[in-house]
């Protein structure tokens, strides 16, 4: 499978350079020379190969950004096409404002790449079940953090400003909550803000543990302690219920966390739910939305997921679309409820085109 995608990628790499190259001669073909052009596109296979070395070798994050920023110089040229042809349909000789719009709109999609992930959205949605719920809970959900390098402390206060606003109840984080390399983590000295986005709930959050947070077994433990020296409750495989008191009356919630898929030796949700009350409403956290056809068959009122970041980079949301029973979004399958949140943070690449970073706010009631 890895040899498969780095041959996809090595092929992309290729083509997507000699687009780039092919557009840059264009830019500036009416004042360079035929060895200056020879020249752009020689120098930047040159560049793009020395990148995809550096890939194969462990630097996934720079050539999947360089990638990135190749892809996106693809999309503008190919806005710029379309945008000359439609121009001579009518009539209208752009000149070289043709070119000024090419590179206004690869730096346009840059900026939109970078507004996407540090401008978080917030989403609301309003879910009635079946079973009794003396007073609703206010849910949020924010899955794929990724806390280190790229995502730091402006990015959780803005998480903590959200939460303190929309007066959450209970905050869930379904998996990928921080980066591979903790020790980003530690030397940002983002602790007391990660505190600080537990403390702006009512009754605090509950956690389960992603890809991201296993792939290093001596890094795990770390992960785990900091996020648990948080207040989180770190349900790896384990079950908790937690009670929402308000206006003198208390609602009862069923919570799972489940290890993410990478654990082969997960226990299945059928031995979880066995642990739990499930005449009560019953939340299941996990990372990927890889079992929800299995999940919808037992007593679950709510599932949410990550993982997918809807894509992250247009057309990639399109693949999360046919490669998952619901890649992103909000749908009902049978009688469980499934939330699959495009992510809070990223991973690898720090631009979104396609999607956005957000926070999922779940008003949950039932029977009073």
């Amino acid at each position: 499978m890895r040899i498969f995608f780095m041959a996809v990628v090595a092929i992309l790499f290729q083509l997507c350079t000699y687009a780039l190259a092919s557009g840059v001669q264009w830019l500036v073909r009416p004042w360079a020379s035929d060895a200056i052009l020879k020249a752009v596109m020689i120098g930047l296979f040159v560049i793009s190969n020395v990148i995809l070395l550096l890939l194969i070798t462990g630097s996934f994050r720079i050539g999947m950004s360089y990638l990135s920023v190749l892809w996106i110089a693809v999309l503008a040229m190919a806005l710029t096409l379309m945008t000359g042809f439609l121009a001579s349909r009518f009539g209208i000789t752009l000149g070289h404002g043709l070119r000024v719009f090419g590179v206004a709109s690869f730096i346009g999609l840059i900026a939109l790449g970078l507004y996407n992930v540090y401008t978080p959205t917030v989403r609301h949605l309003s879910i009635s079940i079946d079973k009794p719920m003396p007073v609703p809970v206010r849910i949020a959900v924010v899955s794929d953090l990724h806390l280190g390098e790229i995502v730091g402390i402006g990015h959780l206060d803005k998480l903590a400003g959200i939460l303190s606003d929309e007066q959450v109840d209970l905050l869930l984080m379904p998996g990928d909550v921080m980066d591979d390399d903790t020790v980003a983590y530690d030397a940002y000295g983002m602790a007391s803000h990660f505190k600080a986005v537990v403390d702006a709930t009512g009754f605090g959050a509950v956690a389960s543990l992603g890809n991201h947070d296993l792939y290093r077994r001596q890094a795990q433990a770390d992960i785990v302690k900091a996020i648990t020296d948080t207040g989180t409750l770190l349900l790896d495989d384990k079950t908790a219920q937690i009670d929402i008191q308000k206006d003198g009356k208390t609602t009862s919630l069923s919570v799972i966390g489940r290890f993410d898929d990478h654990v082969a030796a997960r226990l299945p949700t059928a031995e979880l739910i066995k642990q739990v009350k499930t005449d009560q409403p019953v939340i299941l956290l996990d990372h990927r939305p890889s079992q929800i056809d299995e999940n919808s068959q037992l007593p679950i009122d709510l599932q949410v997921s990550g993982h997918t970041h809807n894509g992250q980079i247009f057309p990639a949301n399109f693949i999360v679309a046919m490669m998952n029973r619901i890649g992103y979004g909000y749908e009902q399958v049978g009688d469980m409820h499934t939330v699959v949140s495009s992510g809070y943070g990223l991973w690898g690449v720090p631009l979104r085109l396609g999607s956005q970073s957000e926070v999922w706010i779940i008003d949950l009631s039932g029977q009073k």
